[in-house]
This record gives structure tokens, sequence and C-alpha cells, in this order.
């Protein structure tokens, strides 16, 4: 009975088509080989993956896995893998939505195609011209680092490969050309060719030496002076070595890279016969400059993959996928939906808790002072936003739920506004304080709250409301859900939150998103509140825009003569860094 294999929670999707060269599969096969026994290498010439160009024949690739001790993974689980690592070159349409379909968490490692700016994560091991950036950028991913020899030494000996298949015959062209001048008696260099694994070229009178199908030729790089190869993996191990290299591409995309990454090059499939002397004599000075750009601290891609964790890239809202990021950081990255929420995917960052020392330590890291320090100030706030509640639906007496109560301030000015307060919170310490206050308060996580439960016997509130709390939810369609089912008709609903169009995102928009608390998920704004709301059953009654900072325009001093002209502007224009929304439900929403 054959040993059944562990769960695959890391899948490997290499390019596999055979006009690209097996530098994609080979590194996905050493990562996937120190990942551990959840990792596998997808073979597939699935036509979205491969433009429904050929592959690589699967006896090859079954080859290449068993040397390397890898699992082949040839058709796709029935569920969702949990980390797909798309390493494809250049990524299409059809290709991120077949992935996205069938992961929790897609992950692009070097892409550079038309779908880079719809992968929730981006790292480059590789130098890009293409927009946008990545979330990060690690050169260690490679496991190269700086060669230890010295580039400056006399050119005597050169090899030349071209990949274990080299589809785009660069080999012969390149002998050609070499070949040529040997004849002139231009060549006064010793000659080796590598023969890969997949390629059938001819090799021709008068080259020395033929490697065939070495094991590990980046381990051997360093016994030649000059390596010419294309753009890949091989260019990069040659310099780990400490041997230059001059490169000759397939393609187009291949030369935009190697001028990305400052080596030099002969040109694309033809050879600039002219250049070839230039670019030897300056192969040494080119090769430390590139060196100290391209390679650095190893980086096990494997370990590294394998510990990935974060956000699967949904929408809280509408719960779909695959929108554009238009904003990255080292660990975030924004995403706009079409549904008009804009939202933060969240990567290689520790789930955020809200222990007691949110309250104490982290709250005065950014205030200057800790929650209870700053009780009055905000008990103030709440009475401020009771008067404008008051404002939108009239004053009585009504029962209030305080999502994320906390310590609680706006349950003190409830009460004191003759209001019957209650309230929740998932702070254990903080639903303490409240209980010693005097005001009914449970711990729960608000999406598996029910009101029944929490407080039988008492009828249901009239106003719900979290004042900064909204956007802490990652499943926001459930915390709205959640609000409709605890409100009877007509009930209330009150928020407060940062606002996507306020003045920091106006006038310093990379602030604002490198800034943002990584525990955001949902950008509101008072133009994507009324449509996001209304799919809940709640209709916006009014806005209150809030935080307005003249001093965050940019060329305006704080008490300076513009600055009250600024801030009229703001309050005006709704600028504020923060908003209020009142809300009522209208209707029921399964």
């Amino acid at each position: 009975m054959a040993e059944q294999q562990p769960a695959l929670t890391l899948l490997f999707v290499p390019n596999l088509r055979a006009d690209r060269g097996l530098g994609h599969l080979k590194r996905c096969m050493r990562a996937a080989s120190s990942a551990g026994p959840g990792a596998g290498v997808l073979f597939s010439s699935e036509p979205a993956l491969t433009s429904g160009k050929p592959v690589f024949s699967r006896s090859a690739i079954a080859g290449l896995a068993a040397d390397a001790g890898v699992r082949l993974v040839e058709s796709w689980p029935q569920t969702a893998v949990p980390t797909v690592v798309a390493d494809l070159q250049a990524s299409d349409r059809a290709a991120f939505e077949f992935l996205r379909a069938r992961c929790v968490r897609l992950v692009g490692w070097d892409e550079g195609g038309p779908a880079r700016p719809r992968f929730p994560f981006l790292v480059d091991s590789l130098p890009h011209d293409t927009s946008p950036a990545p979330n990060q950028r690690l050169p260690g991913l490679l496991g190269l680092a700086a060669g230890r020899r010295t580039f400056n030494r006399p050119i005597r000996k050169v090899l030349v490969v071209f990949g274990g298949a080299d589809p785009a015959g660069l080999t012969t062209t390149f002998l050609r050309f070499a070949l040529g001048l040997k004849a002139g008696g231009q060549w006064p260099y010793e000659l080796t060719v590598v023969r890969g694994p997949l390629a059938g070229f001819v090799v021709p009178p008068g080259v020395e030496d033929v490697l065939e199908a070495p094991a590990d030729l980046a381990s051997m790089l360093g016994r030649w002076d000059l390596v010419i190869t294309s753009w890949g993996l091989t260019a990069l191990e040659s310099l780990s070595a400490g041997t230059p290299a001059v490169l000759f591409n397939p393609t187009a995309y291949h030369e935009k890279l190697t001028v990305a990454a400052g080596l030099p090059s002969l040109g694309v499939r033809s050879v600039r016969s002219l250049l070839f002397k230039t670019l030897v004599d300056d192969a040494a000075r080119a090769a430390a400059v590139a060196a100290a750009r391209l390679l650095g601290e190893p980086v096990d891609a494997g370990r590294y993959f394998a510990a990935f964790h974060g956000s699967d890239g949904l929408c809280p809202v509408c719960r779909t996928g695959g929108h554009p990021v238009f904003a990255r950081t080292e660990h975030k990255s924004y995403h706009r939906c079409r549904c008009g929420m804009e939202y933060l995917s969240v990567h290689q960052l520790p789930q955020k808790t809200y222990s007691e020392a949110y309250f104490f330590e982290e709250y005065q890291k950014q205030y200057g002072k800790t929650y209870l320090d700053d009780f009055g100030h905000i008990q103030e706030l709440g009475r401020q936003r009771l008067a404008a509640l008051d404002r939108a639906f009239g004053r009585r007496r009504r029962r209030v739920l305080d999502v994320g109560c906390a310590y609680g301030p706006f349950l003190a000015a409830a009460a004191e506004a003759g209001h019957q307060p209650f309230g929740v919170d998932v702070a254990a310490g903080a639903v303490e304080h409240v209980k010693g206050l005097g005001f009914p308060a449970v711990r729960a996580s608000f999406t598996e709250f029910v009101w029944q439960q929490s407080f039988p016997g008492e009828a249901k509130p009239d106003v719900l409301t979290m004042w900064f709390v909204i956007e802490h939810f990652p499943q926001l369609d459930a915390v709205l859900r959640r609000a409709g089912q605890t409100l009877p008709p007509g009930g209330i609903l009150a928020f407060s939150t940062p606002n996507g169009r306020g003045i920091t995102r106006r006038f310093s928009p990379d602030k604002f998103w490198r800034e943002s608390p990584d525990d955001h998920f949902s950008i509101w704004s008072p133009a994507n509140t009324r449509a996001t709301l209304a799919r809940f059953g709640f209709r916006v009654k009014a806005f209150r825009v809030t935080g307005h900072h003249p001093e965050r325009f940019p060329h305006v001093r704080p008490g300076g003569a513009l600055s009250s002209v600024v801030a009229w502007l703001s309050r005006v224009l709704g600028w504020g860094d923060t908003f209020e929304v009142y809300a009522v439900k209208t209707k029921e929403v399964s």
C-alpha cells in the first residue's frame, strides 16, 4: 500500500514553456526541496498557465523532480492550496485568475507580466523595470552570496552556456560568431560549451571542450574567466562565483531585464559583433558593480515561502478578489474593489490582539498617554457624538450598544445623557472595568455576538455604535450583517473611521498608506459609505467630518496666516482625516 503524502500546503508554479528555459523550474525545485513535506511543484500544460505554448515533456520534468527529491503535482487538489507561489516570469490575466481561484494566498515571485499589479503580494529577487514596485525586494532569495574571488583577472577561459534547453538556438549562433573570430586569429581564448539535458544542438568542429548536462554547473562556474549566457539564474550564479558574465539574449524581454540589472549585452538573437571586445574588456568592472547590486545575504527560499502567512486578498465587503493593488509597503497591499471599497491585505505580520497592552503600552506610544489617562477626552468626544445623533434622529432615551467599548468612556457619556448603555469588547480587562463602572458588558468578538444570549431579557438596542472599530474587521460583511441582525427596524448604526479622502490621503498619499495601521482593513470615505451600507439594509442619514488638521496641508505652518483659511476650506470640502456616519436600518438582509 502506497504511503499517503502529507497535505499540500505550499505549491510552486514554475514557467514550464519550452521556449522559456529551465531556470524558473530549477529554482522552484530547490525551494520546494527545503520547504518541507507539504511543498510541491506543479507540472501542468494548462493553457491558462502556458498561453497555449508547448511545455517540456513530462518525463523530462519528472526526472528532474526525482533527482531533486521534490514532489511533482500533476493535478490540482480539490481543496484550495493555502499558499501558491507563481514563478511564471510574466503572468497574464488568465493565469492570474486560474491560480487565484485555486488558492488562499497567492504570491508573485519575480513577476513581470501584465498581471503584476493584481498579485496581493510581490517579492522580487531580480531587478525589474516593471511597475509597480514589489512589497519586498530580497536578492537573497536567489541563494547567492557575493563572490569571494576578484573579477579583475586576465580572461583566458570562456564558458558558453544557454540553459538546459536553449530553445532559441543561441549556442549555435554564438559559436558561429566565435569560430569566425577564431578563424581570423581574433579569438585568443580557450572555449568550453555546455550542452544542457534538453538541448539538441550539434557542437561544430573547433570547440575544444563540451560539458554534457553537468549536474551542478553553479559550483563549477568559478573555473572560467568569462561566461557567455543569457539573462537568468546562470548569469547571477556566475557573478556569485566571481566570474564576469556577458549576456546574449533570446527576447527583448530578457534584454530589458539585462539593462535593468546593469549587465553587458551582445544583443538579442543576433550578435552585435563590434561590441564584443569592448564588452569583454569592461566585463570585470560591470560584474563588480552588478554583483554588489544584485546579490545579497542568502535567504532560504523554501523556508521563506513555507513560513509565509497573510490575507486572502478578498474584499471585506463583497468577498471578491483579484482587484488591482494601487499601493504597497513591505507588509501591506491596498486594493480597490469594484464595489467601491478600498481595502488592505497584510502579509508576514503577526495577528493583532486587542489585549490590555493595546490600551496601555501601544496607546501611550501613539498618543503620549494611556487609554485611561485619556478617558475624559474620549468621554467628551462621546458627548459630541450623542449630540450629532440627536440632531439626526431627534432626542429621546435609547438603549445603546457600544461595540469595542474598551474601558467605557462612551458608555459613561451615554449614561450621563440619560441613555441605557451596554458594552461588548474582546479585551477581558476592559470588560471588567466597564462592569466596575456599573454598566452591563460582555466579552465577545462581535462576529459571534448574539444580543439575546449576551443580555437575556433585554429588548434589542435602539443604537449600535462602533467608534474607530469598524475598520479593524477583516470580515466586514459578517460585521455589518451582525449589526443588522442585532438592531430592530428603524435602529441606528453610528460609527467613526479614518477618512480615505481626507487631508493626508489627498496631499500625502504615500504617507497615508505607509502610516495607516496594519489592522485597518477597510478604507472608508463618505463617497463609498452609502453604497456599502445599502448592501446590508442601512440608509445613511448624516455624515460628520472630523479631524481637520491644517498643518497637514503642504506648505502650511501651524498658526500661520494661511492656517485659518485652510481650516475653513477643509471643513467646507469635508477634507478632515476622520468622519462619522449615522445610518438607519431600513430592511432585513439575509
